[in-house]
């Protein structure tokens, strides 16, 4: 059974001053959504109406995002939620109550797992954001790309009964970089479609070993008004499929032995990464901002709902930077 997801004011009102600007640091992502909608799709998660009460799903999965924000294991995120009147006021968590213990996080991301719900949890943000003209989907773009995120285990040796340590799922990645050396990675390929404002609007995970270009329809939207991308998906096929939809081909050109670039095409390329270089950023983030250049879970569907809420904390943190600098139509309201 759930407990409410409501704070008793007083309890905190009595002893802190709520207006403090150190308490405001999460006011943004607080109001850029409701997050009632969010909580509706999150109902099914614990069926039971007996037994001892759970802690409120939103504040379990504010608390989910909080440790991606701030680069926190779940040890760490259940000691901060202790002692921190930020993360306590964010996920209503009353003064002097208990708080969840890292199991109860990851207990919590397990149902998740289970019940598979991280992608109708982007779709909802991203629906209201739309709304509130934060996402715009007119006239919008999609930038494709990948990039190679090692596994929690991905070292040599074996473990009990003499398996293999690493993840089984997992898989090479083998890329030249940018002086023409080859670089090896065992783990997972993150694959995100973005628009021009660094929205993810859609995302999948695969084994390193999984080429880029087999997830571009799964990261085509079908309204997009050109796919821009990197030459891994250049493909006479992906000419045909962007075609057939009517979107603009903005797909940079490869070579092959025997047929070189032209020179209209290098030019072309040099102009396209100018917009492509857009769909970087979102692995900046993951990688730089939240430590996540190496899964913290074993196994691709683990790591499936790990990274979509890594994508719904980058919307959520990019719509609130939005509302900040721009504000809302006052006659807008999310349906």
């Amino acid at each position: 059974m759930q407990k409410p997801f409501s704070t008793q004011p007083e309890l905190f009102a009595t002893s802190v001053d709520l207006e403090h600007p150190s308490l405001q640091g999460l006011d943004g992502a607080e109001a850029v959504l409701d997050w009632a909608k969010l909580e509706h799709l999150l109902i099914g998660i614990y069926a039971s109406k007996t037994g001892r009460p759970s802690y409120p799903l939103l504040t379990l999965l504010r608390a989910s995002l909080l440790g991606i924000w701030y680069r926190l294991s779940d040890v760490e995120l259940a000691q901060t939620l202790f002692r921190d009147l930020l993360f306590r006021k964010f996920c209503h968590l009353e003064l002097g109550g208990d708080v969840p213990d890292a199991s109860t996080i990851g207990r919590f991301r397990q149902k998740l797992v289970d019940a598979d719900l991280w992608e109708q949890l982007l779709g909802e943000v991203n629906r209201q954001l739309e709304v509130k003209h934060i996402i715009m989907t007119e006239g919008r773009i999609n930038i494709i790309d990948a990039t190679p995120i090692e596994a929690a285990q991905s070292g040599p040796g074996k473990g009990v009964g003499g398996q293999p340590k690493r993840d089984p799922e997992a898989g090479w990645h083998v890329k030249a970089d940018s002086r023409g050396n080859m670089k090896s990675t065992y783990g997972y390929s993150i694959h995100t479609g973005v628009d021009e404002d660094g929205f993810i609007h859609r995302q999948t995970v695969t084994p390193g070993n999984a080429h880029d270009s087999t997830e571009r329809d799964t990261l085509l939207l079908g309204d997009e008004v050109a796919l821009y991308a990197d030459a891994a998906y250049s493909s006479r096929a992906t000419r045909k499929k962007l075609e057939s939809f009517g979107i603009e081909d903005q797909v940079q050109r490869k070579g092959c032995r025997g047929h070189p670039l032209s020179a209209a095409d290098v030019i072309r390329n040099d102009k396209i990464a100018v917009t492509r270089s857009g769909g970087e950023r979102p692995f900046a983030t993951y990688k730089s901002r939240c430590g996540l250049a190496r899964t913290q879970l074993m196994g691709l569907v683990r790591n499936m709902t790990f990274y979509g809420l890594a994508a719904i904390a980058h919307n959520i943190q990019k719509g609130a930077k939005f509302l900040l600098l721009y504000g809302l139509l006052e006659a807008e309201q999310v349906g």
